[in-house]
């Protein structure tokens, strides 16, 4: 009866440690994913921001200026018999 105590002891020890090694082998594996998908993420967002300053290219500014003027005329209508104009 000891014997099958200590074997039965022996055991759920081993299933234990077992159990225990699937669950890191497990979180090391997701932690590669997880790595993978936070770098990707970044590179993305990187991009999104636009190209990284190289010095021997220098500095290339592009710019563009869409605007159309427009003429408002505001009359004004007062007591003393005159129109004013504006603009």
């Amino acid at each position: 009866m000891v014997r099958k105590a200590i074997h039965r002891r022996g055991q759920v020890t081993v299933e234990t440690a077992v159990l225990f090694g699937f669950v890191v082998a497990g979180l090391v594996a997701m932690a590669v994913y997880l790595q993978r998908g936070v770098q990707g993420g970044m590179k993305s967002n990187a991009d999104s921001m636009g190209t990284q300053f190289q010095a021997t290219t220098g500095w290339k500014v592009v710019t563009q200026s869409n605007t159309t003027e427009t003429k408002t005329e505001i009359k004004s209508h007062q007591d003393t018999a005159y129109d004013q104009t504006l603009k």
